[in-house]
């Protein structure tokens, strides 16, 4: 028979029993999500399955609010059926994302809410589509890569890698801490900026697969520069040599810098305007660095001479008056100096031939150059060429007096010279009597003229038959001219007729 304390310690001993089975029931093996109560079902069509397995966490807002029921293939890819419990709310619209949660594996689902999250809530029976589910990158892949470049590297070099490493970042704490430090503002810019990134991300796929298909050119160069890292070990001496004269050298260029600080912002300026000319005139330099090599060459072979055949040839002609000289735009007649006055003078800048740029005078001048800027256009100055009325001339370049501007009729005083271009002519004379011709009175016969193979006596020689008068036996007393033998009272009335022929007596 059992006394009375025994019972009571084995009614003590099966209530601690029962509650301790109860809380492991409840809150360790979550007896009730077990077979169902207060919890729901919540399917996720994945396209591959990432790692995850059946009873793998599912979290939200980094809280575990279930876990993985089953995982099964689909016809489009996997589907992992989730039991949620039922006393979190979970917006219909999140993203289920599968995570890592360490190195090794431990892949998890992870319910992501959007930065709008839909008032509808996952109910039982639910589904998220593929579009709203992510797989996180394969962590078993990227070990993999990892554990075979390590296992490239030689055991030895290794350990100089990690003691150089150490070497090198040895008493930088504080840089380091402020560069992990600025690393983390960078992470969060570009947190701000996901949408940017990931397209920066996504656009660095064929870079890097340009740079695989490079892998032959890229190990050649590593390799160079190996070789050139080893060049500069054994230069060591000469290298720290140089390092020990970069500082004087330094101050010598700081001092010379000084030097031509006050002076360096005109100099700069200057530079750029020259530079602007070079933009605006660089179709001539072109035009100029083309031309220039193949006149030295001609330079070169007319100063040789040799062969005869390819040396320079030049001919020279004397032209008079064609094109006529231009006056319009210099200085006037008025105030031409003497050749002897050697004193200085202040002169207009823009001394030029301002006459129409189709006028036969100075086709050359500067009221024909090229405006660069411009293509087509010409005038004398850069101002005139961005000038929208361009250059206008400022008059004709008559024989004499002032310029008359274009389009000045005929009739008017301005105008010096006829149409037919004889100044000076009476309007009661023939304003075009043509050349001047010498002819003999009526009823007067013509001369016999020189005789055969004798020069003809000049026109002012007298006709005394002295030596070297020009008189010929058989020959009127007088002189010859042009074939004519005429007397003093002949030539008289030659002198009156042209004179009446031209309308000058």
């Amino acid at each position: 028979m059992i006394d009375r304390l025994t019972r009571m310690q084995l009614m003590i001993f099966g209530v601690v029993t029962v509650l301790t089975v109860g809380a492991i029931s409840l809150f360790y093996l979550h007896l009730p999500a077990a077979v169902g109560i207060g919890t729901y079902h919540v399917n996720a069509n994945f396209v591959t399955g990432g790692g995850i397995y059946e009873n793998a966490n599912v979290t939200y807002r980094g809280v575990t609010v279930g876990r993985v029921d089953r995982v099964g293939l689909a016809p489009d890819g996997v589907v992992a059926r989730m039991q949620l419990n039922s006393s979190t709310a979970i917006p219909d619209n999140v993203t289920a994302t599968v995570k890592s949660v360490s190195a090794v594996g431990e892949q998890y689902i992870d319910l992501i809410p959007p930065e709008s999250p839909s008032t509808d809530k996952l109910r039982n029976g639910a589904t998220i589509d593929q579009q709203n589910t992510r797989v996180g990158q394969d962590i078993a892949g990227m070990l993999h890569e990892a554990d075979t470049l390590v296992s490239s590297i030689e055991n030895s070099r290794l350990q100089d890698l990690l003691r150089e490493t150490f070497k090198a970042f040895n008493g930088s704490g504080p840089e380091l801490a402020r560069l992990i430090e600025s690393s983390r503002l960078l992470i969060d810019e570009a947190n701000a900026s996901s949408g940017e990134t990931t397209q920066l991300i996504d656009q660095a796929g064929p870079f890097l697969e340009a740079q695989m298909r490079s892998g032959d050119s890229i190990r050649s160069l590593a390799d160079g520069l190996a070789r050139f890292t080893g060049e500069v070990n054994k230069a060591d001496p000469q290298l720290r040599t140089t390092l020990k004269t970069v500082p004087g050298a330094t101050e010598a260029a700081n001092t010379a810098f000084s030097g031509i600080r006050p002076t360096f912002p005109v100099l700069a300026a200057n530079l750029a305007n020259f530079g602007r000319i070079g933009v605006i005139y660089s179709k001539s330099l072109e035009q100029a660095l083309v031309i220039f090599p193949a006149l030295m060459a001609a330079l070169n072979t007319v100063a040789g001479g040799v062969p005869v055949d390819e040396g320079g040839k030049l001919d020279f002609k004397v032209d008079l008056g064609d094109a006529p000289p231009c006056l319009t735009g210099f200085l006037p007649p008025t105030q031409t100096r003497s050749p002897a006055d050697l004193t200085l003078r202040d002169l207009p800048t823009d001394m030029y031939c301002k006459t129409a740029q189709n006028d036969p005078a100075v086709v050359r001048g500067a009221r024909n150059y090229p405006c660069q800027e411009f293509p087509g256009k010409r005038a004398p100055t850069i101002q005139l060429c961005r000038d929208p009325n361009g250059y206008i001339p400022v008059g004709t370049n008559p024989w004499r007096g002032p310029p008359v501007p274009y389009g000045t009729p005929i009739e008017d005083g301005r105008n010096i010279l006829p149409p037919n271009k004889f100044p000076m002519i009476p309007p009661q004379v023939d304003p075009d009597p043509g050349p001047p011709v010498v002819q003999l009175p009526p009823g007067v016969e013509p001369g016999p003229g020189p005789a055969p193979h004798r020069a003809a006596v000049r026109p002012d020689a007298s006709g005394s038959g002295s030596p070297g008068s020009g008189a010929r036996a058989g020959s009127r007393p007088g002189c010859t001219f042009a074939g004519r033998g005429t007397t003093s009272g002949q030539r008289s009335r030659d002198r009156h007729l042209r004179s009446a022929q031209w309308g000058l007596r």
